[in-house]
């Protein structure tokens, strides 16, 4: 079963997901920024350093409401587009965890940023995360322009 919130206002996601048996669950992804990104425009000193970095990530937090079964919730990001304006690629657009130190590539298709088992008001509940994101840029390849794109969280609840 699958949440999804594409680029737009700062919005909570939820859905209620009917899990096993009948038993039903409310699970619901946060988050305390606008996913459609980015940055401002590139100065100089972020050409010279071959990138600029969005310094407020995109913080996500997971809720388990209803019943109390066992979970395993997996956030994924992607980009629902495969340029940042002006011919760039979407893979230029990197992300990473706030607790790992690896930046990855963004691509058109979901990649997991994290998962974790869930069970109601203990393991895990709630349980929440933040993701960076940064542009690398070339002097020869790259025109001074502002990049965006829109980044698509996704939020993937599985019961064992």
């Amino acid at each position: 079963m699958v949440a999804r919130r594409g680029g737009g206002a700062v919005a909570a996601v939820a859905a209620l997901l009917a899990l096993g048996r009948g038993a039903a669950a409310q699970v619901t992804m946060t988050l305390a920024q606008t996913p459609n990104v980015f940055l401002v425009s590139p100065t100089v000193a972020d050409y010279n350093v071959g990138f600029v970095v969005n310094p407020t990530g995109i913080l996500f937090t997971i809720t388990l409401a209803g019943a109390s079964t066992n979970r395993t919730t997996t956030v994924s990001i992607r980009s629902s587009s495969a340029t940042l304006g002006g011919g760039k690629p979407i893979g230029d657009l990197e992300w990473r965890r706030a607790d790992l130190v690896a930046w990855n590539a963004m691509t058109t298709t979901d990649a997991a940023v994290e998962s974790r088992p869930v069970r109601k008001n203990t393991l895990n509940d709630p349980w929440s995360n933040q993701v960076f994101l940064r542009i690398l840029l070339n002097w020869a390849s790259d025109p001074p322009a502002t990049y965006t794109a829109p980044i698509v969280f996704t939020l993937t609840v599985t019961t064992p």
